[in-house]
């Protein structure tokens, strides 16, 4: 399992640790005032970041930094990949959620009312503290579910984020319009979230090798064989996101446990 499963999850999966979800851990170490500022902040502070990233990142000085920046983002502000089946149990321990437009894609894309992202905590100090352009919308678990299967069978990838770590305050679905997945992924500048505690596989029988799945996959993990006329999930590649399955109209594919998987296991 992941390192913040032994360390903020007892041994289990640290995000279907109640605690973590807290209103007594949200009042503690300044993460209602930390996740006010960096939710209204975003906009005008990730350009500059990026800016200052991509002065360094082909230089001998990016070596350096990066175990620097993945430790400040383990610290404050760091995510994993959950499949539908994990996030479905995250809303068994939360009361509802507040849907947002993302920040990620306030940056990337200019849209400022692109509703992809959730709130898991209903403190009403927290929510007053936005600014008025995030129009904050409350659901409730079945309308936050029923929302997010949707996004689930568009090929949005599920992640749970933290506020100063362990406090998981947030529920996003990604792409490639999100700063995660482009400074974890495609710029590979380091890494800001982990891999699902799973890993997703293919039954040789039951694929009859359509390549829906290929369409789907935001990680470029699955190959297709035209001497087998099938398809398979590279595990060293796979996030774990099970968005794949979504489409596959033969129940082809399934997850299996990251640590059983010996390719993937360790591989966050």
């Amino acid at each position: 399992m992941c390192e913040f499963c032994t360390q903020h999850g007892e041994g289990e999966k640290w995000y279907l640790t109640m605690k973590n979800y807290s209103r007594e851990l949200l009042n503690e170490k300044g993460r209602r005032e930390y996740t006010a500022e960096f939710l209204n902040g975003f906009h005008a502070r990730v350009p500059k970041s990026i800016e200052q990233l991509d002065a360094i990142r082909k230089t001998p000085w990016m070596r350096l930094a990066r175990p620097m920046l993945i430790r400040a983002q383990k610290q404050n502000h760091y995510g994993q990949v959950a499949p539908m089946e994990d996030v479905e149990k995250i809303f068994e321990l939360v009361h509802g959620a507040v849907r947002l437009p993302c920040v990620c894609r306030r940056v990337t894309t200019g849209n400022m009312n692109a509703r992809y992202c959730y709130g898991l905590t209903m403190d009403r100090e927290l929510m007053d503290a936005l600014d008025d352009s995030f129009s904050l919308e409350t659901l409730t678990k079945d309308e936050a579910l029923e929302s997010i299967r949707k996004l689930d069978r568009e090929g949005l990838v599920h992640s749970v984020w933290t506020f100063k770590t362990p406090f998981i305050g947030g529920l996003c679905n990604c792409d490639q319009d999100c700063m995660a997945y482009r400074i974890t992924h495609a710029r590979k500048d380091y890494p800001v979230m982990f891999r699902a505690e799973w890993v997703g596989m293919v039954s040789m029988e039951a694929c009859n090798g359509c390549r829906l799945c290929m369409r789907q996959c935001q990680y470029g993990a699955i190959r297709y064989s035209s001497n087998h006329k099938k398809v398979t999930i590279d595990p060293t590649a796979c996030y774990g996101c099970g968005v794949c399955r979504a489409v596959c109209k033969k129940d082809a594919i399934v997850l299996q446990p990251r640590e059983m998987v010996r390719e993937a296991a360790g591989m966050w």
